[in-house]
């Protein structure tokens, strides 16, 4: 039976089955709500697949990414943008820990567009043995997706099947399809160590790899028993009780904040290799960075806020190396602010460049960046080597190009300082220059400094 034969007769068992026509499938959402709650993640989704478009029937935080993302229709997804296709196409079940690197969905609307990190899907197989649609998952950061998350999936889209087949098997008046070898799937591989010769440094870059793999799934367990112990599902608790807990699981996301950082750190690319521009959208992409960082900003009482210009949202980059240059600029802020402020993040277009603004904002010291950060860039307090302030009426909150100095050129050659804040600046310029861009301290004394990142347009 060729491939064609075998697509056609899945279509007309998903024909007999009624799904197509049904709006509302009662256990599919059983189903989405207990995959949600079970994985604790934010989007779940029950489908079926026709020959041109995956129909959700049933979801979890999907409607409310397709809301923010302003969407046409919020139920029904092109077949060649979806994941679920090729999960469906090997009847197998399909799981990606960070869509960015996967060699076929990087470029992919619903990665580059609208900011889907982590997928797992799981086909829904009938008692014949066509595969109609499937559960799926979806984070907004990478994740990796434990067996036992799996098999739970698996065990659900079981029961799913096998309570819409409890009065007539689906498919019943078609011959069983005949079983044959799934097409091979492109998934990234760890990349091969030389045969002779093998190096020292790059065994131990791919042992930490794997061992802080190793060290996120308890992370997460804890986590998980703390979140469950406080709700007070088994009990109730006592105040000192509910501070330990509260201690123990938000030390748990801030050292699982900083597992995700080192393994997204292994994957960047090194300085030599082209940008991979795809269309982002910045202003997911700022809150997927401040997701990430809100456990580090939590320990220190502070806030994040970010605020974009209801302008050109979608800008064409590299979102990786965009995504690891804001998340080290940000921690740096973050390190060396006072507690109790917030972070300001302000996203504007200036001319053919996307500027990105990023400062502190203190109950009483106002606007500005810290005093010790701008003395790092030698820029003493009370110094007008800024001489020209923001101008009030200018929105952007930017100050002219003249007024501003290169980051880079100030703190390149420091090499007393070997901290990982200075690190991460040092790698956030980089990442910026390879973008043709730059980063920048900009302002004056009286309207106040920030670091200002400078991406000129790719077309």
């Amino acid at each position: 039976m060729t491939l064609t034969d075998r697509e056609q007769q899945r279509l007309q068992a998903l024909a007999e089955s009624g799904l197509l026509e049904k709006d509302n499938v009662p256990v599919f959402n059983e189903a989405a709500q207990l995959v949600a709650n079970f994985l604790e993640i934010p989007i779940c989704i029950a489908s079926v697949m026709d020959r041109d478009w995956q129909w959700i029937k049933a979801e979890v935080g999907w409607s409310d990414l397709e809301q923010i993302q302003s969407l046409s229709t919020v139920r029904q997804i092109k077949r060649s943008e979806c994941f679920c296709a090729y999960a469906i196409k090997n009847e197998q079940v399909l799981a990606i820990r960070d869509t960015t690197t996967h060699p076929i969905f990087a470029h992919r609307l619903f990665v580059g567009h609208y900011g889907i990190r982590a997928y797992l899907g799981v086909p829904l197989i009938s008692s014949n043995g066509y595969c109609l649609g499937t559960i799926a998952v979806m984070d907004l950061a990478p994740r990796e997706f434990r067996p036992k998350e799996i098999e739970f999936v698996e065990l659900t889209a079981r029961w799913c099947m096998a309570e819409l087949e409890r009065f007539q098997p689906i498919g019943s008046t078609l011959p069983p399809p005949k079983r044959t070898e799934p097409a091979p799937l492109p998934l990234p591989l760890p990349s091969s160590l030389p045969a002779t010769g093998f190096s020292i440094k790059r065994l131990k870059v791919e042992l930490i790899a794997q061992l802080m793999q190793e060290l996120r799934t308890p992370l997460t367990s804890v986590m998980g028993m703390t979140s469950v112990l406080s709700r007070e599902i088994y009990g109730p608790l006592r105040r000192k009780q509910k501070e330990y807990l509260k201690i123990i699981h938000d030390s748990g996301q801030y050292l699982l904040s900083l597992v995700e950082e080192i393994l997204a750190l292994r994957e960047l690319p090194s300085g030599g290799a082209p940008l991979s521009l795809t269309s982002v959208d910045v202003e997911m992409l700022c809150q997927q960075v401040l997701k990430t960082l809100e456990p580090v900003a939590n320990r220190r009482e502070q806030q994040i806020h970010v605020t974009v210009e209801p302008v050109h949202r979608i800008w064409l980059l590299d979102k990786g190396k965009v995504q690891q240059l804001l998340y080290h600029l940000m921690f740096r802020v973050i390190q060396v602010a006072e507690g109790g402020c917030v972070i300001r993040v302000h996203v504007s277009r200036k001319g053919d460049n996307l500027n990105i603004g990023i400062w502190v904002s203190h109950p009483w010291l106002g606007d500005n960046l810290p005093e010790t950060e701008l003395e790092a860039c030698g820029i003493a307090m009370g110094s007008t080597s800024l001489s020209a302030d923001t101008d009030p009426d200018d929105s952007s909150g930017f100050p002219e190009e003249a007024s501003s100095i290169d980051v880079w050129e100030r703190v390149k050659d420091s090499a007393i300082d070997r901290s990982r804040e200075r690190l991460g600046l040092l790698l956030s310029c980089q990442l910026a220059q390879m973008h043709s861009g730059k980063i920048s301290i900009q302002g004056g004394p009286r309207s106040g400094y920030r670091y200002v990142i400078s991406l000129p347009e790719k077309r």
